[in-house]
């Protein structure tokens, strides 16, 4: 296998020159699978595969301490990090760094400001996405046809998946385990004999999520600062609501905190076209319409 080290003045090899036991495709994600000395499992996505040098989990995961390196996202329900990696004579880069909570309870809050955008099914059918269906969802959004021009759903750009070697206790993880058996069972179908390495889920272990930092301010934040009043940030949330819906989606716990908005040096918004520009950034609840309907990915 070619190496897949890169650092200053190193090329990577091509992404299609890994030989097929070193690629894995899951829900339409084209994945290289990086061997990693501690019997941890590391897959990068296709689209990021030149970022392999930032992405490394020596950038940004403490093995002694199994913890990220980083600043831990209060805000956030999850566990979320921002955590800088900075290789060697490269300029630094922001990651974000997202704990899977597959197969937990879903602590789902809507406030009735939005009820009436989602579909009356989507409470009940709420469940925390495998990082991998998480991440073919996502590409598939960012990809779709109907997703282009001025006016596109700006979302984080989904990057790498990370499973440290440790393994835990059902009880820990607070997973339920036939909720999990069933994003292994799915995952199974979804790559049944393509050729490729095969990737499976270890209900013992952990999944972290990594992807691009989005420079700005959540738009709750420009509220509080005075950037926003609180009809703009109801309208910016349903705006999304329905862009989503445009697109055949909808996130069930979509709020003003999802939506990342960029600050001027003038205290106002970035804006086109008379319209605030945001970024969505939580997508661990996305489903497609359909799904809603029986047809589960």
């Amino acid at each position: 296998m070619p190496s897949t080290a890169a650092g200053p003045g190193r090329a990577l090899p091509p992404f299609l020159s890994l030989p097929p036991e070193r690629r894995a495709r899951v829900f339409g994600v084209d994945y290289a699978v990086v061997p990693q000395s501690d019997g941890a499992d590391f897959w990068v996505s296709r689209p990021a595969w030149h970022w392999l040098d930032y992405l490394q989990p020596g950038r940004w995961w403490d093995r002694d301490n199994l913890a990220v390196r980083g600043e831990r996202l209060a805000a956030s329900t999850g566990t979320v990090y921002r955590a800088r990696s900075a290789p060697p004579g490269r300029v630094p880069r922001d990651l974000v760094v997202k704990f899977s909570r597959v197969a937990q309870d879903v602590p789902l809050f809507i406030p009735d400001d939005f009820l009436d955008s989602l579909p009356r099914t989507a409470v009940a059918d709420a469940r925390f996405l495998a990082p991998f269906a998480e991440f073919g969802l996502l590409h598939e959004l960012r990809g779709n046809i109907l997703n282009h021009g001025p006016h596109r759903l700006r979302t984080k750009m989904p990057l790498a998946i990370y499973s440290p070697p440790g393994k835990y206790p059902l009880w820990q993880t607070g997973r339920h385990a036939d909720i999990f058996r069933s994003h292994q069972q799915v995952m199974a179908r979804d790559q049944f004999e393509n050729g490729l390495a095969e990737v499976q889920l270890d209900i013992e272990r952990d999944y972290l999520a990594l992807f691009a930092w989005v420079d700005g301010i959540d738009a709750e934040e420009a509220c509080h600062r005075g950037m926003i009043g609180q009809d703009l940030l109801v309208l910016l949330t349903r705006s999304s609501n329905h862009a989503l819906s445009r697109l055949g989606y909808h996130i069930l716990d979509n709020k003003p905190r999802h939506l990342i908005v960029r600050p001027q040096s003038d205290g106002t918004l970035l804006q086109r076209n008379g319209k605030v520009i945001y970024t969505m950034i939580d997508f661990e609840l996305l489903q497609r319409h359909e799904d809603t309907a029986g047809r589960k990915q």
